[in-house]
């Protein structure tokens, strides 16, 4: 590639990319020389092509099981009208789609179809739990020596790769047809939403369902709200008798999947 000046390479990368990602061919002109077999008007299309089918490949990447519901032809014109409506901020291409799944809820030829922004948010929450910093988790076995009579103030911080995804349409039944490379199902909105979590065991991410109450005392957790105020939130949503039973569960359960980085006691004072 010629440049008609160089301050810095990295500069006019910068410049470059910024101008095409802008659609900004008049920014271009003084970045780009004509070459010895190609005019001037002739290598800013291709650049520009070449770096928008890149941004593409990288959208398919990260999102295998979106584009092949979605198939190739569809997925690339929301691919493009994407890229054209949402240069990405970051210099890792690693975050090209974070906006993806919000775009394909409001482009005309898929926000019919919600299914798809849906599906696009699963399969991108799932890749975030993989790309998540590590970080220590704890068991069931590690809470031994805390005494009974502290477990009201304790607080449980989930880890780092957590996270919950809620769907309205079957975007989970698609999905894992999808990576079993079966048949979809059909489309269909569900009565009530369904929460799961998503968080990364054993360096897999993993996803699984949650109980209207399990999601609201996740939510509450996340918040740092101790066992026992979680055993208050119990006691509003179902049988007060056993709150203090159903909350220890959830956090049995929290345990021996992984999904909890450690427990805080309120500092003194």
């Amino acid at each position: 590639m010629a440049w008609t000046s160089a301050p810095s390479l990295a500069d006019l990368q910068t410049r470059m990319q910024a101008a095409i990602l802008a659609g900004d061919r008049q920014a271009l002109v003084p970045l780009v020389r004509a070459g010895a077999h190609a005019g001037q008007e002739t290598l800013i299309s291709v650049y520009t092509s070449a770096y928008v089918l890149r941004l593409i490949g990288i959208l398919k990447a990260d999102l295998p099981l979106t584009a092949a519901y979605l198939g190739d032809d569809p997925f690339a014109r929301a691919a493009r009208s994407y890229i054209a409506a949402h240069p990405s901020p970051h210099r890792s291409a690693r975050w090209v789609g974070d906006r993806f799944a919000a775009h394909l809820a409001k482009e005309a030829e898929f926000a019919a179809h919600p299914q798809c922004s849906e599906l696009a948010s699963l399969e991108w929450a799932l890749g975030c739990a993989f790309d998540a910093p590590d970080a220590p988790t704890i068991s069931l076995a590690d809470l031994a020596s805390i005494p009974p009579e502290a477990w009201s103030e304790l607080s449980f911080p989930p880890h780092p790769s957590a996270a919950l995804f809620t769907e309205t349409w079957n975007a989970f039944e698609i999905w894992s047809a999808l990576k079993d490379e079966a048949t979809p199902p059909r489309p269909h909105r569900h009565a009530e939403p369904i929460t799961y979590v998503i968080w990364r065991r054993d360096g897999t991410p993993t996803i699984r369902g949650l109980s209207a109450e399990e999601a609201m005392l996740w939510r509450e957790a996340e918040r740092g709200a101790p066992f026992g105020r979680l055993c208050e939130f119990a006691t509003h949503f179902d049988d007060p008798n056993t709150a203090a039973h159903r909350v220890a569960t959830y956090v049995q359960v929290w345990l021996a999947g992984g999904a909890l980085s450690g427990v805080m006691l309120p500092r003194a004072g």
